[in-house]
């Protein structure tokens, strides 16, 4: 049986890291052939997918009046929602936009470092060896995929290199923010409940029925798979594999995103890639062992 469950977490967070890397190139595919506003994506994407988990989670719609209730609660869920879902999903966007999804997929991957270094900040310690390697690791890997190894020039727009870096300080406010909301309330009626609330205030400010829609059948049929497939169910599948293998071996087995992104993004839309370039994204991706590597000595 353990092993069984075992099996279904490596499968259940490796199926959601593909997916959520194909569900990225699945929105290069809008924003280049459509030209669809990243604005626009993220505030419909985050309202529809914010309805479907709240049918999806049933009873526990209780659960989320329960944190409206709750002033101090709702507060921490209204800064969850604006500082961490809804800023990682336009920034991740935006960087696309100005990139590919493999890049944005990387440079996200970033936030591991940042969450170690914050981590070595809050304990007043300097970072051990491994910590060490790991922000040298990603310093070189950001600096091949903006020069591709011509530091006379940038070959990454700074608007690409400046988006996708502030998706990684999303992803660290995301998880930093979630953490005690999802302990005491539970991961789907938070989520829920944030994609509503974001995707709601974010669409009050930008107003999405006042842009025309460019999407034909095609591009609609995209659309409802990445809030479908590429949201909800990789939210899903993630969470499955949280349960069965871990955090740890979770994190490490997302780190197939980018690549699954950068994969599909070179077959499927012709993105070409430099060797200095994946050089980068290796270094990149090492850093996330070793973090992780870390913590998993240091408990």
């Amino acid at each position: 049986m353990a092993k069984r469950s075992m099996m279904r977490g490596y499968l259940c967070s490796g199926g959601g890291a593909i997916i959520w890397g194909m569900s990225g190139t699945a929105g290069q595919y809008l924003l280049s052939r459509y030209g669809v506003d990243p604005f626009w994506l993220t505030s419909i994407r985050m309202v529809c997918a914010g309805l479907v988990l709240t049918l999806l989670a049933g009873r526990e719609y209780k659960t989320m009046l329960n944190i409206l209730r709750n002033k101090k609660d709702c507060i921490s869920m209204l800064g969850y929602s604006l500082m961490g879902l809804l800023l990682s999903q336009v920034s991740f966007l935006k960087c696309i936009q100005y990139s590919n999804a493999g890049t944005a997929g990387i440079l996200q991957t970033l936030s591991v470092v940042m969450m170690a270094v914050i981590v070595c900040l809050r304990t007043r310690r300097l970072p051990d060896f491994r910590e060490g390697l790991s922000i040298v690791l990603a310093l070189v890997g950001v600096v091949l995929i903006a020069t591709h190894g011509d530091l006379s020039r940038m070959a990454l727009s700074p608007e690409g290199l400046q988006w996708g870096l502030a998706a990684a300080v999303a992803t660290v406010c995301y998880s930093f923010l979630a953490q005690n909301l999802v302990w005491k309330w539970g991961s789907v009626p938070v989520n829920a409940l944030s994609l509503l609330v974001g995707g709601t205030l974010f669409s009050l400010f930008i107003q999405p029925w006042n842009t025309p829609s460019v999407l034909d059948t095609a591009g609609y049929i995209i659309f409802a798979a990445i809030i479908l497939i590429g949201t909800d169910l990789t939210f899903i599948l993630f969470l499955r594999g949280v349960g069965d293998i871990g955090p740890i071996k979770a994190t490490l087995i997302g780190t197939l995103e980018p690549v699954s992104a950068s994969v599909v993004s070179a077959l499927v839309l012709g993105t070409v890639f430099y060797i200095p370039e994946l050089i980068g994204f290796v270094c990149v991706l090492m850093t996330v062992f070793l973090v992780m590597a870390r913590q998993h000595v240091g408990g």
